[in-house]
């Protein structure tokens, strides 16, 4: 049996004949354009690792030092993987250490594991939750091991550059959805 390289079957597709050979076509619908779609598991893997440095960093903060953020400059030795690209007004700061804070108390002491927004949205369809997803990164979510629960209000999406752009700020509006704040 001889094995052929997978430039040899490319090759084969590209050939002029490939529009009038339904065989061909089949071949590189099947073989060829799933390859080129898929992510690399190493960049998943670099994304979660983000995330997970975000949360242990923000886990062994002390709340003295979240509650005294007052500008960007804060914001960023807290976590430098956070990627702000604005000034925030004094009413966003505020919400953001409330929600930092929040997310702290809430995971103190919990076994947590960081998973993928297709993982999330297995978990979270048992509840009956509709996940938004994210056209500008990729979506995490921190699932709670001892309450065995995604922790849905404190989303992270984190961009190619593995910086988080933006983080969930909890549930806001009617109706309720997902706020977002994009850093």
């Amino acid at each position: 049996m001889v094995i052929k390289p997978l430039s040899y079957f490319v090759e084969i597709c590209y050939q002029k004949d490939l529009k009038t050979n339904p065989m061909k076509q089949l071949f590189f619908l099947i073989l060829v354009l799933p390859l080129l779609a898929m992510t690399s598991p190493n960049k998943e893997a670099k994304q979660r690792k983000v995330v997970e440095e975000y949360v242990h960093t923000l886990l062994n903060t002390d709340d003295e030092v979240i509650q005294k953020i007052s500008n960007n400059e804060d914001i960023q030795n807290i976590s430098p993987l956070l990627k702000l690209t604005r000034t925030f007004t004094k009413e966003e700061i505020d919400d953001i250490k409330g929600f930092l804070l929040f997310v702290k108390q809430t995971l103190k002491g919990h076994k947590y594991k960081i998973v993928n927004f297709k993982e999330g949205a297995k978990k979270l369809k048992k509840d009956k939750i509709t996940p938004p997803e994210s056209d500008r990164g990729e979506l995490f979510y921190i699932y709670d091991i001892d309450q065995k629960g995604v922790f849905f209000q404190a989303s992270i999406i984190v961009d190619d550059d593995y910086k988080i752009i933006s983080i969930a700020l909890g549930m806001c509006d009617l109706p309720q959805r997902l706020c977002f704040l994009y850093l």
